[in-house]
């Protein structure tokens, strides 16, 4: 911007000239016949401003302000674990242009930010979490005219040198860790069959109450999820329409509930929910913490509890379960979320392996029989 002094006469008088970009191209404007400096500073800052499609006052935004704002309108509308992150994410991100003015922020800045944040030692899904909520948050900013363009596309996150593994669990492995808790009466028993034997997810687990189980037709109805967030309790609807499902009891998960509850029962024990211990559902944390803990002092392989879903998946899928049919057993919306848990397994590799030896095999043989022929 450039403010030019001229006189007309005795009188003095100024003339404004800005640059702007307009789909990429770049433009400029300039007006003369203002009294005063400021008045020719203030039409050129608030033309660019329009003419650029952003708010008057924009270039005044900080980013941490701006956050602010954005997360207490999203308040309401977000799950409690969804805003507990979020507000984790903006964190990060105040402490690194929490004070830039949000409408100058540029792609390089954002790029240093995911390099700081990696090099502090986040993994390359939480810097990509960060980057994806900074990337909504601009998004609205754009839609109430405060800055320009999402300046986090473009962004490149280094990956992680050490890429984290799912452990998957033998169905040897797996029946020897159930029927350990089960000969052990370990309370976490009831959450490790619903999450290993019917890939429920461990809030999905802990959320099942005895009231939605059909013992008569070996039915349960998956609806309600527990959480627990900033040790808040939290009973909500399960992560999507199609995680509202209802699935198979029957045979041994049957029993051995119906065994539970009969035995709670006759110690004048009252559950409302599956999961619960001495009256109340424990804390998500504290069961993978407990699994972890059995796994180490059983010599068991070390998995996280979400690991029991994907050992599920994995299982289903060895026993030939269309991904069709899976997909509705986990719960999933889209068919490409199921097919992230077909991990690399060496069973379904020898199995394919195995059964192209056997039509070359079969191939020779016929071709041996010709020739004698």
């Amino acid at each position: 911007m450039i403010i030019d002094e001229y006189k007309i006469g005795s009188l003095k008088y100024y003339k404004a000239r800005f640059w702007y970009y307009k789909n990429g191209t770049k433009k400029s404007k300039s007006k003369q016949g203002f009294i005063k400096k400021k008045v020719a500073e203030t039409w050129a800052i608030n033309e660019k401003r329009r003419l650029e499609g952003l708010e008057i006052g924009a270039d005044k935004t900080k980013v941490k302000d701006f956050l602010d704002r954005w997360i207490g309108i999203k308040e309401n509308k977000l799950s409690p674990t969804t805003l507990s992150g979020y507000r984790v994410n903006i964190k990060h991100i105040k402490d690194y242009i929490g004070n830039e003015i949000l409408s100058k922020l540029k792609l390089i800045d954002i790029q240093e930010m995911a390099d700081g944040l990696t090099g502090k030692g986040l993994k390359f899904m939480t810097v990509s979490y960060v980057i994806r909520t900074l990337h909504a948050a601009f998004g609205y900013a754009i839609k109430n005219n405060l800055m320009p363009n999402n300046t986090c596309s473009g962004v490149e996150i280094r990956e992680d040198e050490e890429k984290f593994e799912v452990c998957i669990y033998t169905a040897d492995d797996l029946s020897r860790l159930i029927l350990a808790l089960r000969e052990q009466e370990h309370y976490i028993y009831p959450a490790v069959l619903l999450g290993s034997m019917r890939g429920l997810r461990r809030g999905e687990c802990l959320g099942l109450p005895w009231s939605e189980i059909d013992f008569d037709n070996g039915i349960a109805h998956i609806k309600n999820n527990y959480i627990v967030v900033g040790k808040q309790e939290y009973h909500k609807k399960v992560k999507t329409k199609e995680s509202d499902r209802k699935i198979d009891i029957s045979g041994f998960i049957a029993d051995e509930f119906k065994s539970i509850k009969e035995r709670n029962e006759k110690s004048g024990i009252i559950q409302t929910y599956v999961c619960e211990v001495d009256g109340a559902l424990p804390d998500p944390t504290h069961i993978s913490r407990a699994l972890k803990s059995f796994q180490k002092a059983n010599g068991f392989p070390i998995c996280r509890f979400h690991d029991l879903r994907h050992t599920y998946a994995m299982l289903q899928v060895e026993c030939k379960t269309d991904l069709e049919t899976l997909k509705r057993l986990l719960g999933h919306s889209k068919l490409s979320v199921t097919e992230r848990y077909l991990h690399e397994n060496m069973n379904l590799k020898k199995a394919a392996s195995v059964k192209l030896d056997n039509i070359l095999k079969f191939e020779c043989d016929k071709s041996e029989t010709n020739s004698k022929i």
